[in-house]
């Protein structure tokens, strides 16, 4: 018997589009503006999430490395809705 070969995911794959889909509607709507951001809250983000960004970084560079973060991250909306409200009616927020 031949061995199995691994499939990657390819656009053509319906998981493959699905994740490409849900990527192109999150980036959509997670458009931020880091700029405005004090460079002092840039350089928290970077520590707390372990950046690979020198700690003396620029702010322009901090902003494009924060975004470039922010942006790598899927939210399940549903989900976070309704363990939004869960939290609420337990009393916890």
């Amino acid at each position: 018997m031949a061995p199995r070969q691994k499939t990657a995911l390819t656009a053509t794959t319906p998981a493959a589009s699905t994740v490409a889909a849900a990527r192109a509607q999150q980036a959509k709507y997670s458009q931020m503006d880091f700029s405005s951001l004090n460079i002092h809250v840039l350089r928290k983000y970077r520590q707390v999430f372990k950046l690979n960004v020198k700690a003396r970084s620029s702010k322009d560079e901090l902003v494009m490395a924060v975004n470039r973060h922010f942006s790598g991250h899927m939210v399940d909306e549903v989900d976070t809705i309704a363990r939004f409200l869960y939290t609420v009616h337990r009393g916890k927020l």
